[in-house]
Formats: C-alpha cells, sequence, structure tokens
C-alpha cells in the first residue's frame, strides 16, 4: 500500500481514511475492491499537494467535481492531477492525467482552445545549445491541439510572438523536446504555446530564461597533496 494511507490503518479516523471508507473495513483498503481514482491539486506542476485526496472516485467514473470547499481564487491558475489506484491500496505515480486551469479577474474559467504547456524546463547541452522539455496533457480543452509553437527572444530581451522560432507536432499526453541551433548570446528567454486545429494559438505567457556558457568551467589546480 501507498506509505502515505499508512497513516489511515486505525479504523480509517484521518482525512486520507475517511475519503477512502477504510472507517468501514477496520482501516483496510479493501472498500476499494476494484481500486479508485483520485484527484489532487496545487498552484503549479512542482508543487501538487499529494498528500491531500481533493477528491476520491470509482474507478470507472467519468468525471469529477471539484469539492466548493476547494474553491478557486481569480487570477489564479492551478494544476489538477488524476491518479489511479489498485484494490491493494498501490497508486501510479505518473502526470498522464494532468491539467492546468486558469480564472479570469471574476473569478471565471479561462477558455481556451487549447491548455497551457506546463513542466517547462530549459538545460544547456553540447556546449551552446538549449534543450527545451515541457508537457501537455489534452485533458478537458477546449479544442484539439495539432502542435507547439515556440518563441523566443534571440538575445535582445524581449520575446517576438510574431516570428516563431520552429513548431513541434503534437502527439498525445506525454514530454516534448526541442533542440536550439548554436547560440551566441549569454541569456535567452523561451515561451511555448499550444495551436488548435482550428489554427487558434493560446496566449500562454509563461517564459523560461536560461543563462548560455560557450566555455567549460576552468579546472581545480591541486597545489599540493601529501599522505597523513
Amino acid at each position: 500500500m501507498d506509505a502515505k494511507f499508512f497513516n489511515s490503518l486505525y479504523e480509517g479516523d484521518s482525512a486520507n481514511g475517511v475519503k477512502l471508507g477504510m472507517g468501514l473495513t477496520g482501516g483496510a483498503f479493501w472498500a476499494q475492491v476494484a481500486g479508485c481514482q483520485n484527484l489532487y491539486r496545487g498552484p503549479n506542476a512542482d508543487d501538487v499537494d499529494f498528500d491531500t485526496l481533493l477528491v476520491v472516485a470509482d474507478i470507472d467514473e467519468e468525471s469529477l467535481s471539484v469539492p466548493s470547499f476547494a474553491g478557486h481564487q481569480a487570477l489564479s491558475s492551478y494544476v489538477y492531477v488524476l491518479r489511479r489506484v489498485n484494490g491493494c491500496g498501490d497508486e501510479e505515480h505518473t502526470f498522464g492525467a494532468a491539467v492546468k486551469v486558469s480564472f479570469d479577474g471574476q473569478g471565471n474559467l479561462i477558455e481556451t482552445g487549447c491548455n497551457d504547456i506546463f513542466a517547462l524546463a530549459a538545460k544547456q547541452i553540447q556546449g551552446p545549445k538549449v534543450l527545451l522539455v515541457w508537457y501537455y496533457c489534452p485533458v478537458s480543452q477546449a479544442d484539439k491541439c495539432v502542435s507547439f509553437n515556440i518563441y523566443w527572444d534571440n538575445g535582445s530581451g524581449e520575446i517576438d510572438y510574431v516570428n516563431k522560432l520552429a513548431a513541434v507536432d503534437y502527439a498525445g499526453s506525454r514530454y516534448y523536446s526541442f533542440e536550439a541551433d548554436v547560440l551566441s548570446e549569454e541569456r535567452y528567454q523561451f515561451c511555448i504555446r499550444a495551436e488548435s486545429a482550428s489554427a487558434q494559438e493560446n496566449e500562454h505567457l509563461g517564459t523560461i530564461q536560461i543563462q548560455v556558457r560557450d566555455v567549460a568551467p576552468q579546472g581545480v589546480e591541486i597545489s599540493e597533496a601529501k599522505t597523513i
């Protein structure tokens, strides 16, 4: 059984145990014979609270509703992750079903053609080159995604959203990557936006900045070494 369910072994009197129905079985996970699916939430992909069960549903449920106590703040964004648990209490540890939602100043859900990408990361590889990696999940998107448009500032400090650097075809819920060509400036900013089948591009404003080093770090000089 997943470690975070252990505190529910005593008649299910913890918050997790109550939601899982473990009090009915004396603390055993057998109340979920066919397994279940758990909903989690966080302000971003790196800070999802996987210790708190927001919603527990039967394994065959096709839709979930966020409970009223977990309200949404205006001008905020949330990442929801759905994970399945088998009848033994073993939970999958993936982002296979995840979605990012945003709300406007009136607290209304911002409907976009495609979901925003998230978990965007960048690192320098093979000298002055940059590898971009991001994740996309189509859960609850308003329109089918067909590609990802990559924009950058070309080292100027201001991203050009008119002339894209490149495009990567959409191929389902997964991680994607793109390798930038050899770069000559010291700092770069990138932004990735999803484009729908109706040629509508979402207006994602999340960017990432990376500093490129074109020389290897200097080696450490050992002045003296002796046996003691």
